[in-house]
C-alpha cells in the first residue's frame, strides 16, 4: 500500500520479518492486547486489522489462539473507534467455509468453521458487523484464500508457509514436490496483488460487507505443480481424497482491478529473483 502512495502506519509488537523501508511508511510496536494502547495519531481515513495467531501448535494453544484472535479483533475496533476512522477493514479468511466439502466456494456459501483459527475469523467478522454499525462506521470483511509470495521465511510471523512456497523450497533442494491429491482445487493468489486489489476498492469507492479477496485463478494442484517441474519423478501425491479449498467472488465483475497474476507468470518472476540471489 505504500508503494500505491498511501501514508502507513504499520504495527506489530515483533516485526520479525522484513518491512518497505519508505518515507510514506511509519513502523509502530505496540501491544494491541493492552487495554489502552498508548498511540496518538490523528487523522485515520483507514484502519486495515490483518492481526491474527493462525495454527495451533498443541491442543493446549487452541484455546489461547480462539481467545487472543477474538480480543485481537475487539481491540481493533475501539482503537478504530477511538481514532475516528472513516473506515474499517478486517481481514478474514475463506477457510470459514471449509467446513463443508464443494468444489468451490463464494460470498453466499454457506459457513462453517470448525478448527479455532476459523472460528475466530468466523466470530470476528460478527463481531466487527455488529461493532461497526452499532457506531455508524463503515466497513468491509475482506476474505482471503490461499496466499503465496515466493519469500516466505518460516522464521516470519507466520507459523508455516504455503504449499506453493513450499514446493518452490523443494524444487530448489531437488526434492520430490507432494501434495495430498492432484486433483485438488484452489484459488491461487499472489501476494502483490492484494494491496493493488484493496486500493482499487477505495479508489472507486466500493462498499463491499463481505468479500472474497481472492484470485480468480483457480487450478487444481497439479497443474501448478508442473509449472515449478517439468519433472514428472519429481511430482508425488498422497492419493488422499481431495479436499477442495477453491473461493471465488460473485463480485468479480465490480472489481476495477483486472490484472490478477496467474501461478505461471508468479512462479516464472519467483524463479527468476531467485536466479538472482544465487
Amino acid at each position: 500500500m505504500a508503494q500505491l502512495n498511501y501514508y502507513i502506519y504499520a504495527n506489530d509488537i515483533n516485526f520479525t520479518y522484513k518491512i518497505l523501508k519508505l518515507k510514506n511508511t511509519k513502523k509502530l510496536q505496540f501491544d494491541l492486547l493492552q487495554k489502552k494502547p498508548l498511540i496518538k495519531i490523528n487523522d485515520i481515513d483507514i484502519f486495515i486489522h490483518n492481526s491474527a495467531l493462525t495454527n495451533p501448535k498443541n491442543e493446549l494453544y487452541k484455546d489461547y489462539l480462539l481467545k487472543t484472535n477474538i480480543q485481537l479483533t475487539k481491540q481493533a475496533l475501539l482503537l478504530a473507534k477511538k481514532l475516528k476512522v472513516k473506515k474499517f477493514f478486517l481481514i478474514s479468511s475463506t477457510s470459514v467455509y471449509r467446513g463443508i466439502q464443494k468444489d468451490r466456494f463464494n460470498e453466499r456459501s454457506r459457513t462453517s468453521a470448525k478448527d479455532p483459527y476459523s472460528i475466530s475469523k468466523l466470530l470476528g467478522e460478527k463481531i466487527a458487523n455488529r461493532f461497526c454499525k452499532k457506531n455508524n462506521l463503515q466497513f468491509s470483511i475482506f476474505r482471503l484464500g490461499n496466499i503465496y509470495s515466493g519469500n516466505e521465511k518460516r522464521k516470519w510471523s507466520r507459523s508455516n508457509v504455503s504449499i506453493l512456497q513450499q514446493w518452490i523450497d523443494d524444487f530448489r533442494k531437488n526434492k520430490t514436490l507432494t501434495t495430498n491429491s492432484f486433483e485438488c482445487l484452489r484459488d491461487w493468489t499472489f501476494l502483490t496483488d492484494i494491496p493493488n486489489v484493496i486500493h482499487s476498492i477505495i479508489e472507486n469507492n466500493n462498499n463491499f460487507k463481505i468479500l472474497n479477496l481472492v484470485s480468480p485463478h483457480i487450478l487444481k494442484d497439479i497443474d501448478v505443480m508442473r509449472e515449478i517441474t517439468k519433472n514428472k519423478k519429481l511430482l508425488k501425491s498422497k492419493n488422499i481424497k481431495a479436499i477442495h479449498n477453491a473461493s471465488y467472488s460473485i463480485y468479480l465483475d465490480k472489481i476495477k482491478f483486472k490484472n490478477w497474476t496467474s501461478p505461471k507468470k508468479a512462479i516464472r518472476l519467483i524463479k527468476r529473483v531467485n536466479d538472482e540471489k544465487t
